[in-house]
């Protein structure tokens, strides 16, 4: 399967918070509100999700493989380095 993975907000105030990508999987699905968070073990990936209960967050979509997971990770955390590089203007 192809995975390409492309930053389109970039922050540097938001708390943990440091990017928001889409991905989209064999140029045919597209998953949007992807969000790179700086947390206890580093960077890390989160799924979009949306709040169902006062505090209490469910993904909306979601690899249902590790192995997918760990692509579709790897590729964002690609692409966030790569617009480190290209000095992709923070908000």
């Amino acid at each position: 399967m192809k995975i390409k993975s492309k930053i389109v907000a970039r922050y540097e105030n938001k708390d943990k918070l440091k990017a928001v990508a889409t991905v989209c999987l064999d140029g045919r699905f597209l998953i949007t509100g992807v969000r790179v968070a700086d947390c206890q073990n580093g960077l890390t990936v989160f799924m979009p999700s949306r709040e169902i209960r006062a505090g209490e967050y469910r993904d909306i979509c979601f690899p249902i493989t590790l192995d997918l997971y760990k692509a579709i990770k790897n590729s964002v955390l690609e692409a966030y380095a790569q617009s480190e590089k290209d000095g992709l203007v923070e908000k």
